[in-house]
Formats: structure tokens, C-alpha cells, sequence
């Protein structure tokens, strides 16, 4: 009979047995990363959904947005019409107040006007300037820009430049055998050329081409204009903004002077509409959009929460409680003074008539055709529906006011759902972090003392192995024989 031990050189798996008892812990840190993963995915349907509800806020907001002042009202669009297009054009923003005035035009404005000494040379834009006397490098401003030339310079280079200028405030070309400095706005406005430094050792760039004399500058002119009739006005530019006329919001562009009466030679005025008038299309764009955000925030909403397909919010009761408020006050009826008291009566419903019971009324419907057809009927009772009414001395509510206090709840920085369960999911993942961090720890510390303890227990058997081994030699050379079984 023969006795040994396994050890280091028996062939015991120690490595696969230390992977093994290891695993069983590594487990356990795998199962919390699961269940941080779960959070993590609740945390970003979270941010989803309450991008869903800030999207219905903002377009129940865009129709509130009226109640901030005329020049936010999107039930009402703002015209402008002028009698004479040829002689005037306006544009009005819806800021613009409703008005009605007469305009005449004595004079449009024009550009300053100064210009080189008539010289032959000047028909051609090739020629350099040595060919008028310039012989040496200098700078001369126009406007206080400063412009470089020599002798090599040519004329279209020297009008490049010019033009080029950010700050020189000037347009430069040639005309009649002269260079052309105009202003590139209208209205009394000087353009100076000046510098010190001469061009051909006793004249100036201004001087050598006449820019400095008198007789070469014509001085532009303001717009004269009427209004009703009044007193002469002045304006720099032939547009004229609301700083000219006193109309918020209005702009006219001057585009002749009005025309005179043949036989008294008295002006003949424009007529100048602003006015306000009902934009159906306009609600009915921002009711489309808020439907489609209702529509998405309930169907989000119902998934998210939906028991029986794992629903990453089932059990979350205050999410429920907001989403069931907010489909009961869309179909509610709305105490104002005009014909209208629901969504329904303009359009607005969960499904047509004889619409198929499966049918999903969680979701709304509009017809457009329905919308026009009251909106034209009476678009002050479309509106104080929608947005309220504190004018008649009955103060109401409409359904998007009372829409935007239902979102309240979810979508308040103070204690809202969202805002107070995003923190709650922090708290939870940040929990969960620490405890994958300490498991892992322990995971390695756990690996460590197994390899000490295996290697050592692998040292014992190597020294039993050995000691035997000497035992057997010993006693075979007195004689004792073990055998070999």
C-alpha cells in the first residue's frame, strides 16, 4: 500500500475553486448593478416625461400669453394698409396700436455727397496715382478711418479700399471724370477728409485731389414729412419708426413724395390703417400643438404606470392623481360670460360621434372645421373659453389657466413630483453606489484572504509530500517494505 498527498504538484485546482467561492460574492455586486440599472432607467424615463409635461406647460402657455398684453394676443393679428403703395410702404409688428392717420411727404432724405476735382485721368480706374503727382507713401481718414496709398496705388484699388472700410461710412465710385464719396446713410451727415501727411512732398491726399474744397460737398438732406396735417416733422433715413411717427410697433418706408392736387396744388396724403382683426389660424395652430403635447404627456403617462407591462412608475400614485386631474379639467365644463362652456363646443373632444368603443378616449381629438366655424361665430367667446375673462366683472378662469394649474403639482421647482422624485432617484443611485463600492471592496478582500489561505494550505500539503516521502526511504533501508497497494 502506498500513501501521498496532492499539493502544489498534485494537480489541486485551488485557482478554479478560488474563482468559484469568489463568484458567489461577485454575484451579489452584479445583482445591485442590476438593480442600479433600474434606476437609472426609471431616472431617465423621468427626464422624458417631464420634458412631455413642460411641453403641454409652454403650449397652454402660448395661449395665455394674451392675457400679458395686446402685443402677445394670438387670437388677434395686427394689418397695416397705405392708400398709395407706390409712394409708401408699412409693416407693423403686433405690438403695433390700432390707428388711423394721414401722411404726406414733402421731401425724402438723401446722401452727403463729396467728390474729387473733375480730372481726365479719373475715367480710368487702372491708372495709379503716380500718374497724379503722388510719389511717395502716406495715409490720409475719411471719417477718421485711415486709408493707405502710394504712388503704385491705382484708382480701383483706392476705391476698394474705401469700400471696404468698416468705419469710414462712405460708398466710393467714379463718375463724370470724378471720385464719388457718398454717404451710405441719408440725412445731414458730414464726410471729412483729412490727414496730414503729403503725397507728393507739399500736398495732401485731400488737397492734390480737391477733396478739402467747398464747392466739392453736397450736404444730404432730412425727410420732411405731415402727419394729419401738423407741423413739419424730420427724420435721418426715408424709413420711419415709431421714434418718428409715435406709433409703437409701426414702420413706414418713404418711397416718393405724395402727389399734389393739379388745380389748388395742395398734397394729396396717404392714408395710413392699422388694425386688429380675429387669426383663427393662429389659435388653431397653437390648440394642434397643445393637443398633440396632452395627447403624448396621457399616453406617456398611462405606459409609464401601467402595471401589467412593467411600467417603470407603477405604484406611483401622485404621478396618477396629476395625470387623472389633469383629463378630468380638459373636459369640464367653464363658467364665462360667452356661448361656449367646453373643448367640445369648439372642436375639441375624445373621440367623433359613434366613434367605436375600443376606440382610446384618453386622447383628444380636434376638428378643424368645427374650430373655424365657432371661432368666426364669436372668436371673444372662443378666447374667454381658453384663456379667462376678467373684463365683464364675472373673473373666470379658462381651461388653459385652469390646465396650467393641474401641471402645478407636477411641474413646480418646489416640491413638484418631478422635482422631488428626480432627488428621491439621487439619493437612491448615490445609496446604491456606496453599497457596489463597499461589496467590491469586500469582493477583493474576500479574493485576497482565499488566496493566502489556499496558498498556504498548498504549502502544508507540499511539506507533508516531503516529509513522507523521506519516511518512506527511511524505513525502506532497515527493510520495511509498504508494498505497492
Amino acid at each position: 500500500m502506498s500513501i501521498s498527498f496532492s499539493g502544489l504538484g498534485s494537480g489541486l485546482p485551488i485557482d478554479e475553486w478560488i474563482t468559484a467561492f469568489v463568484k458567489i460574492e461577485q454575484d451579489k455586486v452584479d445583482a445591485l448593478e442590476e438593480q442600479k440599472e433600474v434606476l437609472q432607467d426609471k431616472q431617465k424615463a423621468l427626464n422624458t416625461l417631464k420634458s412631455d409635461y413642460t411641453a403641454l406647460e409652454n403650449a397652454a402657455t402660448t395661449l395665455t400669453d394674451s392675457l400679458l398684453g395686446a402685443g402677445m394676443d394670438l387670437f388677434t393679428s395686427v394689418n397695416v394698409s397705405t392708400s398709395e403703395t407706390s409712394i409708401v410702404t408699412a409693416t407693423v409688428t403686433q405690438y403695433a396700436t390700432p390707428s388711423k392717420f394721414e401722411l404726406t411727404i414733402e421731401s425724402l432724405a438723401t446722401e452727403s455727397k463729396r467728390t474729387s476735382d473733375q480730372n481726365d485721368l479719373l475715367r480710368d480706374s487702372s491708372n495709379k496715382l503716380s500718374a497724379f503727382g503722388v510719389t511717395q507713401n502716406a495715409t490720409f481718414e475719411i471719417n477718421g478711418a485711415s486709408i493707405s496709398v502710394g504712388a503704385d496705388t491705382t484708382i480701383d484699388s483706392l476705391i476698394y479700399q474705401i469700400n471696404n472700410s468698416s468705419t469710414a461710412g462712405v460708398k466710393a465710385y467714379l463718375q463724370n471724370g470724378r471720385i464719388v464719396l457718398e454717404s451710405k446713410e441719408p440725412g445731414q451727415r458730414n464726410i471729412d477728409v483729412t490727414g496730414s501727411q503729403t503725397v507728393d512732398g507739399t500736398h495732401t491726399f485731400a488737397e492734390l485731389f480737391g477733396f478739402d474744397k467747398a464747392d466739392n460737398f453736397e450736404q444730404g438732406e432730412r425727410a420732411a414729412f405731415r402727419i394729419d396735417g401738423g407741423d413739419l416733422r424730420y427724420a435721418d433715413s426715408n424709413t420711419l419708426t415709431s421714434d418718428d411717427t409715435g406709433i409703437l410697433g409701426l414702420s413706414i418706408d418713404l418711397l416718393t413724395t405724395t402727389d399734389k392736387d393739379p388745380d389748388s396744388g395742395v398734397d394729396i396724403p396717404v392714408e395710413i390703417v392699422i388694425e386688429t382683426e380675429p387669426d383663427s389660424e393662429a389659435v388653431l395652430t397653437a390648440l394642434q400643438e397643445f393637443v398633440a403635447a396632452f395627447n403624448k404627456v396621457i399616453a406617456n403617462t398611462d405606459a409609464g404606470t401601467d402595471a401589467e407591462n412593467g411600467g417603470v412608475f407603477t405604484g406611483e400614485s401622485s404621478l396618477i392623481n396629476i395625470r387623472n386631474n389633469l383629463r378630468t379639467n380638459i373636459t369640464n365644463t367653464v363658467d364665462t360670460y360667452g356661448i361656449y362652456r367646453s373643448l367640445a363646443d369648439i372642436g375639441i373632444t375624445t373621440g367623433a360621434i359613434g366613434t367605436s368603443v375600443d376606440a382610446n378616449t384618453n386622447q383628444l381629438v380636434i376638428d378643424s372645421e368645427k374650430f373655424i366655424q365657432a371661432f368666426e361665430k364669436d372668436p371673444s367667446s372662443v378666447k374667454a373659453l381658453l384663456v379667462g375673462d376678467n373684463t365683464t366683472g364675472m373673473e373666470c378662469d379658462g381651461v388653459m389657466q385652469v390646465v396650467r394649474e393641474s401641471l402645478k403639482p407636477a411641474l413646480s421647482s418646489s416640491g413638484g413630483y418631478f422635482t422631488a422624485r428626480a432627488s428621491s432617484l439621487n439619493d437612491e443611485i448615490s445609496r446604491m453606489n456606496e453599497k457596489i463600492s463597499d461589496k467590491q471592496d469586500y469582493v477583493e478582500s474576500y479574493r485576497e484572504k482565499l488566496t493566502k489561505q489556499f496558498n498556504y494550505m498548498d504549502q502544508t500539503i507540499a511539506n507533508l509530500n516531503s516529509q513522507f516521502s523521506m519516511m518512506q526511504q527511511q524505513l525502506a533501508s532497515i527493510g520495511v517494505d509498504f508494498g505497492t497497494s
